[in-house]
């Protein structure tokens, strides 16, 4: 009873039907996963897709789809899939382990084991000697597809036991595709990190504002850090307009520059597991925060986005919590009024009148203060406190990640197309003959292996030996 119900769960995880149904889901799942904001619950992105798709954002928030390639649903038939393809993998392998045993025999093959042991017998004219049977007939195999060599009393067309091999490298690269994209959602980090020219970040949760990280991954082996050098709102390489580009550096632990380029789309930042690309981009708000002598104790920079349907065309990434010093809560919120253009919108570039509109609310919402200063003014917050205007410039929202295992993605998805290319071209095949003197006459034995990829079919090879081998006779009686 056990042996029989291994047996049916051993054939369920093989069966087409299974394989081809999880491919599909999970290319469903991806498909949707694109559709759909992915991060944090509490992300800028995820919020904003929650806001516009109000009726779908429980049943995607309780499916896992705003985290849809780490979700329980997606590991799990991720998962089946590599079980269901190790299975048949494992199946493959031994076909394809007998099919090569079959392969080295038959090389070394000779007449007289051919004569214990073969598929078919041709009965050939009586008046042909051993070496016009097999000359007859290589010029047989030859119209149907197949090289024979002549080995003296034997014709030969072997496959090399490589050829064999094919399905199941293709399989088991498929097995450790999967078993490494699993250990990568394990591994990686995911985040987007805000920075604006001149600053720099430690690559550490703190400095992201939304960062997904697997359970396996170590921050503790990440000591660099990344900077943007220098941003370019138009670049143009090659006759080719790339967009608004930053340039972007990575630092070692001791704060010397490793690695430093231009990054736009098609053009990422690899640093070894380390990529980075430069989705988005906005204005950064320069701060100092100042003490009641006007000294400076603090240097903010907050980050603003372009919008045209907000007033004065940016809307903050972020709000600034702060005391008055009763310990009220205060929440400042900064944005930058934009140019006008033709047409009624923004022009989404630094203004010429470079300008910052300081918003100061209480905790509920009630405006405490409301106003527009321009580099160099100091605002003073409303129960005490004052923040000076540095200046405006740009920032860039770079995406990072950070993930192991994609040079062994890389490996693997090259060694599955070498065997599935072998898969498609090798033939597989054995084709021996040899001739055997009866006192009827001769008798062409001949043994067929047809697998894969053959030119022919076991029919059309005993059909067009048997007419090339009895041609004289049947002629002699007509």
């Amino acid at each position: 009873m056990i042996r029989k119900a291994w047996r049916a769960v051993v054939t369920f995880l093989a069966s087409a039907g299974l394989a081809v149904g999880l491919l599909i889901f999970v290319g469903l799942w991806s498909l949707i996963a694109t559709l759909v904001a992915q991060g944090g619950a509490t992300d800028l992105d995820v919020t904003a897709w929650a806001t516009e798709h109000p009726f779908l954002e429980p049943a995607v928030r309780l499916l896992g789809l705003h985290q849809a390639f780490t979700s329980y649903v997606f590991l799990i038939c991720v998962f089946l899939l590599g079980i269901s393809t190790a299975v048949c993998a494992w199946r493959r392998t031994k076909v394809a382990a007998s099919r090569a045993r079959a392969l080295g025999k038959a090389a070394s093959a000779d007449s007289q084991s051919l004569v214990e042991a073969h598929d078919l017998e041709i009965v050939c004219n009586l008046g042909m000697s051993e070496s016009e049977v097999l000359t007859v007939a290589q010029d047989a195999l030859r119209l149907q597809g197949i090289k024979a060599k002549r080995r003296t009393d034997l014709l030969a067309s072997v496959s090399p036991a490589l050829s064999v091999w094919g399905s199941t490298v293709f399989h088991w690269a498929l097995v450790a595709l999967i078993v490494v994209i699993l250990a990568g959602q394990m591994l990686r980090s995911e985040g987007s990190l805000a920075l604006a020219v001149a600053e720099t970040k430690a690559d550490e949760p703190a400095s992201y504002v939304s960062v997904q990280a697997g359970p396996w991954h170590d921050w503790g082996r990440v000591n660099r850090s990344i900077r943007v050098d220098a941003f370019e709102p138009e670049y143009k390489v090659d006759g080719i307009d790339r967009g608004a580009v930053p340039t972007v550096s990575i630092l070692d632990g001791a704060g010397r520059t490793l690695l430093t380029q231009r990054v736009y789309p098609n053009n990422m930042l690899h640093s070894g597991s380390l990529a980075i690309n430069a989705p988005s981009c906005g204005l950064s708000v320069w701060l100092a925060s100042l003490d009641a002598s006007g000294a400076e104790t603090e240097r903010l920079i907050r980050y603003v986005d372009f919008s045209q349907t907000a007033t004065g065309g940016t809307v903050p990434t972020n709000v600034l919590s702060t005391k008055d010093a009763a310990g009220n809560v205060m929440l400042l919120t900064v944005t930058v009024p934009l140019d006008r253009v033709e047409g009624g919108g923004y022009g989404e570039w630094v203004p010429k009148q470079r300008t910052a509109r300081v918003l100061v609310t209480t905790a509920d919402g009630r405006p405490l203060l409301d106003r527009v200063v321009r580099s160099g003014e100091d605002v003073v917050l409303p129960g005490g406190g004052m923040f000076r205007l540095l200046g405006i410039g740009w920032y860039s929202r770079l995406s990072l990640v950070d993930d192991p295992t994609i040079p062994l993605i890389y490996a693997t998805m090259i060694i599955a197309v070498l065997g599935l290319s072998l898969t498609l071209v090798a033939r597989q095949q054995i084709v021996l003959a040899t001739v055997i003197q009866r006192p009827e006459g001769p008798v062409l034995a001949v043994r067929l292996r047809l697998w894969r990829n053959t030119s022919t079919n076991r029919s059309e090879i005993e059909n067009e030996l048997t007419r090339a081998l009895q041609a004289d006779e049947k002629e002699s009686m007509s």
